[in-house]
C-alpha cells in the first residue's frame, strides 16, 4: 500500500511537472505570437501627426500637390536638417520617430509611389533611426545619423529620384 501511495505521489508530481511546463511553453508561444503581432499592428495604426499642409501645399513651391505621404517627407526633410545642426554641435535631437513611422502608413499621391520595396525600404530607415537615437556616444550618432540620410538615399533612388540632390544635402561633410 506503501508503495502504490508513493508511486501515485511520484506520478502525480510528475505529471504536474510536465502539465505546469506545457502551460509555460504556450504561454511563451502565445507571448512571442502577440509581441509580433502587435510590432506590425503599431506600423498600421502608427498615430498621424500634426503635419503642416499650408506650410508644404503652396503651388508655386510644391507643383506636385500635398498628399499625406508628400508632405510628410517635406517636413522629414526640414526636421533632419533642424537634426544634422543639432548633431554637429554634439546634442540630441528631439525624438522624432514616432512622427516618421507615419511614412508606414502615409497616403501617398499616387499609388505607385509605394512600389513593393517601399515597406522594406522604410523598415530600414526606422531601424537606423532608433540606432541613431538611441546610441549615447557622440562620434558615433554622428556616423548613425549619416546612416539615417543615406537610408533616404537609397529609397529615394528608386522612385521620386528628383529628391536625391536635396536630400544630399543633408550629408554631413568630412
Amino acid at each position: 500500500m506503501l508503495k502504490k501511495a508513493i508511486w501515485i505521489f511520484l506520478l502525480s508530481g510528475c505529471g504536474g511537472f510536465f502539465f505546469q511546463n506545457c502551460q509555460k511553453q504556450q504561454e511563451t508561444e502565445k507571448s512571442q505570437s502577440n509581441t509580433s503581432t502587435n510590432s506590425t499592428q503599431n506600423l498600421a495604426i502608427t498615430p498621424k501627426p500634426k503635419l503642416n499642409y499650408a506650410k508644404y501645399t503652396d503651388s508655386t513651391l510644391y507643383p506636385n500637390g500635398g498628399s499625406e505621404l508628400a508632405i510628410l517627407m517635406r517636413e522629414m526633410y526640414d526636421d533632419m536638417d533642424s537634426v544634422k545642426k543639432l548633431v554637429l554641435r554634439g546634442e540630441l535631437p528631439m525624438d522624432l520617430r514616432e512622427k516618421f513611422a507615419y511614412l508606414h502608413s502615409a497616403t501617398p499621391t499616387d499609388s505607385d509611389t509605394k512600389h513593393e520595396n517601399y515597406p522594406d525600404m522604410a523598415k530600414a530607415f526606422m531601424d537606423n533611426l532608433n540606432r541613431f537615437y538611441e546610441e549615447k556616444d557622440k562620434e558615433k550618432r554622428l556616423k548613425l545619423y549619416k546612416v539615417v540620410v543615406q537610408s533616404c538615399i537609397s529609397c529615394h533612388q528608386t522612385h521620386c529620384t528628383g529628391v536625391v540632390k536635396k536630400i544630399k544635402k543633408l550629408e554631413i561633410q568630412e
